[in-house]
């Protein structure tokens, strides 16, 4: 491992957080894992069971990592041994990440994060065998003209579905089979 010395003038970080860590200098060895379940409610309504990590796959699936087989030449030529950094403003460094200013050997890093969002109206809602009850823009209180969702396709009799008919205040059911 290259050996040089790290003159730093100003390093300013706001948040360090989450196995995180921000080091001046070299390393040898640098292992970070952070886990994360974000939960988050349209209303204030919590049971006391979330929180565990056990339920949920995501935190004990193995990440597969990719076997390294093409070979790889590299050459450095330091001609000051030196990592001068003048100034430095970081906002944030969060969930298993490393800030250095240095070397570092060998580095494995992970970060398993699920995010649980439960809202109380969808825009659209499941009424059976791959059909999608779709709601008009205009009760969802959205301008049809502004409306990021763009609808066609043909209703489970057959007719085909315009936007007249989902700015009608009308709710359209539509055969996603084509």
């Amino acid at each position: 491992m290259l050996q040089r010395t790290s003159i730093v003038d100003l390093l300013n970080v706001s948040a360090v957080s989450f196995s995180s860590i921000v080091e001046i200098g070299d390393a040898t060895y640098y292992q970070a894992l952070s886990r994360a379940l974000a939960v988050q409610r349209q209303r204030n309504l919590f049971y006391g069971t979330e929180g565990f990590y056990e339920s949920f796959p995501i935190y004990s699936e193995p990440i597969p990592l990719p076997p390294i087989t093409e070979n790889v030449e590299t050459h450095f030529e330091n001609l000051k041994p030196i990592i001068k950094v003048n100034h430095i403003n970081i906002t944030g460094v969060s969930s298993a990440s490393l800030l250095q200013i240095g070397n570092c050997r060998h580095l494995y890093s992970e970060a398993r994060i699920k995010h649980i969002r439960q809202l109380e109206q969808s825009v659209s809602t499941p009424v059976g065998d791959n059909l999608i009850q779709l709601n008009a823009p205009s009760q969802l209180d959205i301008v049809t003209s502004q409306s990021p969702v763009s609808v066609t396709g043909k209703d489970t009799a057959g007719a085909d579905i315009t936007e007249a008919d989902l700015t009608n205040n009308q709710s359209t059911t539509i055969n996603n089979h084509g």
